[in-house]
């Protein structure tokens, strides 16, 4: 008997120490109760695109999954990756919401589709639970506004992606140009660009995306940071809540393009029209096939791994900012957008959805994904971390050092047809440089009045 007894109280004490040490995760984590009955929980996400290497996004979600788990004794963690770029993400997680018996709980998603799911009634607004967060005030606002739309939060971002200009300083000083390269205008640009066709033969002298094949994320990787750095430097109007269609900015952006393929400085266009056009750059320029690239702060972290590995980028090549048009003030300019986290409206676990957003927003997660996948962390606190400014020098800090002159993207729903019409437009002209800045302008108009209507369109003078 008193074996049996110590064995009961044994037991009793191990499921004390249990529920404890859950009680201890939950309290750390600021989570919801463990659930009562065998729940499951649906995450989708992208495994094939938002990492550098696909067994970084195994190890990443795996690790989730397992914490999740104990944290959350009787829940699940069903995992749903997708594979693809991230519009075939996209359009993979559109179809489950149709139903809501497929609909995941929790999707990943890039900034520029949040709009577009919020339009639907896809998303759950975030704000009393952003509230009571510990990580939320050490985002930035214009980090926090990534999500916003009609005063209410849809999404909370867990990685950054921003804007600047990659080069290869062995041909700038084979083509005269002093480095470090600092242009001051988009002229300064031309003119290196130039330069290296004539006295480099044989490389692709600047890298400027075009073309629809990336869909919005090709806008935040290209004619977007060419925008925010014009002198009008506007995409969408938010006081008169309209889209611009024309204005004195679009047209120099539209121009710069005609310059830059008119002279044949840009890349060939099976590579611009690419399903994978935002990851060429990161290739050509590590088999010293590219000299100048407009691109995002995740090349550093790429050319660290095995496909595209380049041991010589800390040395062999530069970052800079993306100048204004003219040298006005600020003086350089980007985009700013990434990868977030939203909880979907029609799942039936909220708070344990939100238990799942909370840990992705943990240091070591963010950290891992920053490293792993290329972002600069939105916690002000993680992007100063040693672990993640050495992990790929001198990129890492640089593009840090860009953020505070980097602009959002709209996240509304008109952003995607208005990307779709500003792609068109750039499209043509590197297909045929002949096309006049008006054509490439009615391109733009056309497309967007087609589908968001002339109410809501605008010029600016």
């Amino acid at each position: 008997m008193k074996m049996l007894g110590t064995r009961r109280l044994t037991s009793r004490n191990a499921m004390l120490s249990g529920a404890t040490a859950v009680a201890a995760l939950l309290a750390t984590y600021g989570w919801a109760s463990a659930a009562s009955a065998q729940t499951t929980i649906k995450v989708g996400y992208s495994s094939a695109y938002v990492f550098d290497e696909d067994a970084d996004s195994v190890s990443y979600w795996n690790d989730i999954k397992k914490e999740f788990e104990a944290a959350h004794p009787n829940v699940t963690l069903e995992l749903q990756p997708h594979g693809g770029t991230d519009t075939d993400e996209m359009n993979a997680i559109a179809l489950q919401y149709r139903s809501p018996s497929t609909t995941p709980d929790v999707i990943q998603l890039p900034t520029t589709y949040i709009g577009q799911f919020q339009s639907s009634g896809y998303l759950l607004p975030l704000d009393k639970y952003l509230s009571s967060s510990a990580f939320w005030n050490r985002f930035p606002k214009n980090i926090q506004d990534e999500g916003r739309i009609d005063g209410s939060v849809y999404a909370a971002d867990i990685g950054e992606n921003n804007t600047g200009m990659y080069y290869n300083k062995e041909m700038l000083q084979k083509a005269g140009i002093a480095v470090p390269w600092s242009p001051h205008n988009w002229d300064d640009i031309l003119t290196a660009a130039r330069a290296i066709k004539e006295k480099v033969p044989g490389v692709v002298p600047l890298w400027i995306a075009a073309g629809t094949s990336a869909g919005p994320t090709g806008v935040l990787q290209g004619s977007g940071a060419v925008i925010f750095s014009s002198k009008t430097p506007i995409i969408y109007d938010t006081k008169t809540k309209k889209y611009v269609i024309d204005s004195p900015g679009l047209r120099d952006v539209l121009q710069f393009y005609k310059d830059v393929y008119s002279a044949g400085l840009g890349a060939q266009l099976s590579d611009l029209f690419s399903p994978k056009a935002v990851a060429v750059p990161v290739s050509l320029m590590a088999q010293q096939k590219l000299a100048i690239a407009l691109g995002s702060n995740w090349y550093g972290g790429a050319w660290k791994e095995k496909n595209r590995h380049w041991a010589e980028a800390a040395t062999a090549a530069g970052a800079t900012a993306f100048p204004t048009s003219q040298g006005q003030s600020p003086g350089q300019g980007g985009t700013l957008g990434g990868w977030d986290v939203a909880i979907s409206k029609a799942s039936k676990n909220p708070d344990l959805a939100w238990d799942l957003v909370n840990l992705l927003q943990q240091r070591k997660y963010m950290v891992f994904i920053a490293t792993k996948a290329g972002f600069v962390p939105p916690d002000t606190e993680v992007a100063k971390s040693p672990d993640y400014v050495n992990y790929a020098p001198p990129f890492n800090g640089e593009f840090a050092t860009f953020l505070p002159y980097d602009k959002l993207l709209p996240s509304n729903d008109g952003f995607a047809v208005w990307a779709r019409g500003i792609e068109e437009a750039t499209g043509q002209i590197a297909q045929d440089p002949t096309t006049s800045v008006s054509a490439a302008l009615k391109t733009l108009h056309d497309t967007v009045v087609n589908q968001l209507g002339a109410d809501e369109v605008e010029t600016m003078q």
